[in-house]
Formats: structure tokens, C-alpha cells, sequence
């Protein structure tokens, strides 16, 4: 399996290191970390449910159409990017992974916001951010291990993310990312369901980081 390009695992590698460091300069409880850190992947909370997302590697075209969709439903300001494909290396490959936030079990982002801005919805386990709290301090950002909260300097002064179409799922639709993919690529419903597919794995492929440290509402099918 190659990796995906370099710039994207040492990113990955930095936000991790700083996840401690972020921690501490916010006053944030070390265990709580600490059993987001030793819980395995797929381990389900009991009280709620939780939805995720699931991206088939085998019949993503790189169409980009997901991120498109997303920008146009959730006007991203510019130079954020809630959700993003990224292209393994060599490209010759064609191997892909889209990638947003994964609304983990255990969100870091949410565990390091000094303000509380962050909320995890307890009927579905939706990681909602309130940019009105927001105060702009992007500790979040170095917690993320997938980089998904977005800070643009120049823009509102608040960081933004996927929602997970949220607002559009409570009127029983789809998230627009899911909605616009061409080839099933991208799917979404209850990780717990999701993740007895046959093929899926949880989201360590392609370097991505251990999914131990926030248990992410994600699986992917691997292109071999």
C-alpha cells in the first residue's frame, strides 16, 4: 500500500506530538487524554449512537466532487478546507482518500477548547462547533491528529469545520458530501454498523495516525 504524500504524515506527526502540549497550556485534565489515547479503535459507547463516515478506496475516481459539494453547501471561507481528497504518492497508483472530520468518540478538539465550543450531540455523536464562542486560539488545531478544524487568519477570527450536514440531517437528508459522490465512494450511517463490512478497516492505512488517540467515526475499504 503507498502513502499518501509526505507533507501529509509529517503534518500528522506534529499535531499529534502537540496534542499533549496543547492540553496542558489550556488547563485540560490529562486523563481524560490519556483513556481517549488507550481506548482501541471501534470500542462503541453504550449510551448513544454514534454516526461516521465509510470511504471505499476501490471506487474513489478522484472527482473531487464530495469537497465541491461540501464547499458549496457549507460556504467555506476562503482558504478553509472542511473536507479534502488526497492523492497517494506515486499518483500512478490511484489511490485516494477523502478525508473531513472523522466526529470522533473521543474528540480532541473538543477536550482541549478552552471556551467549550465544541459539543458532541448525544443522538447521533455529531462533533458540533459553535463559531460564536470561538475566541480563535487554534489549540484545536495542533489537537486534531486529522487536521480537520480550519483557522484562516484573515477570515472571521473563528475556526470552522465539518459539520456533518448536521441541520440537513435533521431534515432527513444526506450529508452533501455523501449526496454528490458519483460512485458510492463515500458513504455514511452508524459506525458500529458500518464497520462490519466486509473490508473496512479502521482509518490507519495510507499513514494515517493510530486511530487509538481519538477513536474516530471512520472506516475504509483499502485499495490493495
Amino acid at each position: 500500500m503507498s502513502k499518501l504524500d509526505v507533507k501529509l504524515t509529517r503534518r500528522t506527526a506534529l499535531k499529534i506530538g502537540a496534542l499533549t502540549a496543547a492540553a496542558v497550556a489550556v488547563g485540560v485534565p490529562m486523563g481524560s487524554l490519556k483513556e481517549a489515547s488507550v481506548k482501541a479503535a471501534g470500542t462503541e459507547s453504550s449510551e448513544s449512537k454514534q454516526l461516521g463516515f465509510m470511504y471505499d478506496q476501490t471506487k474513489c475516481i478522484n472527482c473531487k466532487l464530495c469537497a465541491k459539494a461540501c464547499k458549496e453547501t457549507n460556504k467555506w471561507e476562503p482558504g478553509a478546507e472542511w473536507r479534502k481528497v488526497y492523492v497517494a504518492e506515486p499518483a500512478s497508483n490511484k489511490v485516494y482518500l477523502s478525508m473531513s472530520c472523522n466526529h470522533c468518540a473521543d474528540p480532541a478538539c473538543m477536550a482541549v477548547c478552552p471556551v467549550k465550543a465544541y459539543t458532541k450531540r448525544d443522538k447521533d455523536g455529531i462533533v458540533a462547533h459553535n463559531t460564536k464562542k470561538c475566541v480563535g486560539c487554534a489549540y484545536c488545531l495542533y489537537a486534531c491528529p486529522y487536521h480537520a478544524p480550519q483557522f484562516v487568519k484573515s477570515g472571521t477570527g473563528a475556526v470552522t469545520k465539518c459539520s456533518f450536514c448536521a441541520e440537513i440531517q435533521d431534515q432527513g437528508g444526506k450529508p452533501a458530501c455523501v449526496s454528490a459522490c458519483p460512485t458510492g465512494a463515500l458513504t455514511y450511517g452508524d459506525i458500529t454498523e458500518l464497520r462490519k463490512t466486509p473490508g473496512a478497516v479502521a482509518p490507519e492505512v495510507n499513514g494515517l495516525p493510530p486511530a487509538s488517540i481519538t477513536n474516530p467515526s471512520l472506516v475504509i475499504i483499502p485499495k490493495v
